[in-house]
């Protein structure tokens, strides 16, 4: 079995894979839509010896 992502162009189309769903040929994996992140806006938002001590307590905390 392989999985593919497709991109839907039209209501045809989805009409067309239902079809195919219910004809046991394929099944419709739905997935809920998310939207990316801006890491952008985080930048400047800790010092450089802050982030360094986050990323310290981070490891030791993997650590333990």
């Amino acid at each position: 079995m392989e999985v593919i992502q497709l991109e839907i162009k039209n209501k045809n189309a989805m009409a067309i894979l239902r079809g195919m769903e219910r004809a046991f040929m394929i099944r419709l994996i739905r997935q809920k839509k998310s939207t990316p992140k801006d890491l952008t806006k985080l930048k400047g938002v800790f010092s450089p010896e802050e982030a360094k001590g986050l990323a310290g307590k981070i490891i030791e905390s993997r650590n333990e």
